[in-house]
């Protein structure tokens, strides 16, 4: 059953959303808004071929991780459907990365063996991603590790800043779709829902939207995209708080996954008539 804020929809436009949704496009976009959100807030641009870069390889590391990784292990033929798309978006990365310095390719190379390592092909259940607790780090990691690659050149304490509340950043963001995962996820996983509970987790992502909060008042150099950032914490408050087990996947997977392409969007809106 659809939940009530899709009710609305025509089926075909559902069934595109579930498309797109699948299509893995919606998570890379998400990625890349991140990144460009966080070089806005300190007034850095983002060359054009880095941000093909990360466009690219997020797009190529979500194909692996949702297509390549299920047809691998069950040893599935391979259609040209799938394949595809994983080549396009290899094929951006890597158009992206040639022009590059050795730096950027050693950062790409290690989320790409964090990419690798969270889920392998080589049987079921295998990978960083069933390491008990570890799941939700790694993949904060990964987007974190890519926002600060255009901030380099900021100053250690501000860097360090940066770093820490895009990691905070990527936690909260998960933290729904740990909620909606609860009850499918074996309980071996130790996700912070099976350790702290629905409501602990509801209160693990109130602290650390505050914590968000005052890191926003920190880094952010242009005034009006702080009051920007307070919006979309209070936006990504209301999310986690509205999660639950029993929430419909495009609730998460469109919806709260939007969040930073939002951020990005209302940004550029506010720069732009400011």
């Amino acid at each position: 059953m659809l939940s009530t804020h899709l009710v609305f929809l025509p089926f075909t436009s559902y069934k595109l959303l579930q498309r797109y949704i699948s299509s893995n496009l919606h998570v890379a976009l998400a990625l890349w808004a991140f990144c460009r959100v966080f070089a806005l807030q300190q007034g850095i641009q983002i060359s054009v071929s880095l941000q093909f870069a990360v466009f690219g390889f997020g797009w190529a590391a979500y194909q692996y991780l949702h297509v390549f990784v299920p047809v691998l292990y069950r040893q599935q033929p391979l259609t040209f459907a799938k394949g595809f798309p994983f080549l396009l978006a290899l094929s951006l990365g890597f158009f992206g990365l040639m022009s590059q310095p050795l730096s950027i390719w050693i950062v790409f190379g290690f989320v790409g063996i964090l990419t690798f390592c969270y889920a392998l092909p080589f049987g079921e259940k295998m990978g960083l991603r069933f390491v008990p607790t570890l799941k939700i780090f790694v993949v904060a990691l990964c987007w974190t590790t890519l926002a600060m690659l255009s901030l380099k050149a900021l100053p250690e304490s501000v860097f360090a800043l940066e770093a820490v509340k895009a990691l905070l950043w990527m936690i909260c963001l998960m933290l729904p779709f740990e909620l909606r995962d609860m009850q499918k996820d074996e309980p071996k996983l130790k996700t912070l829902p099976q350790l702290l509970g629905v409501h602990g987790v509801k209160i693990l992502g109130t602290v650390l939207i505050c914590v968000l909060a005052f890191l926003a008042f920190q880094t952010n150099q242009i005034n009006v995209l702080l009051w920007v950032e307070w919006t979309m914490l209070l936006l990504l408050g209301i999310a986690i708080f509205s999660s639950s087990p029993r929430r419909h996947v495009v609730f998460t997977s469109f919806w709260v996954e939007g969040i930073p392409i939002m951020w990005f969007m209302l940004s550029v809106f506010v720069l732009t008539f400011d």
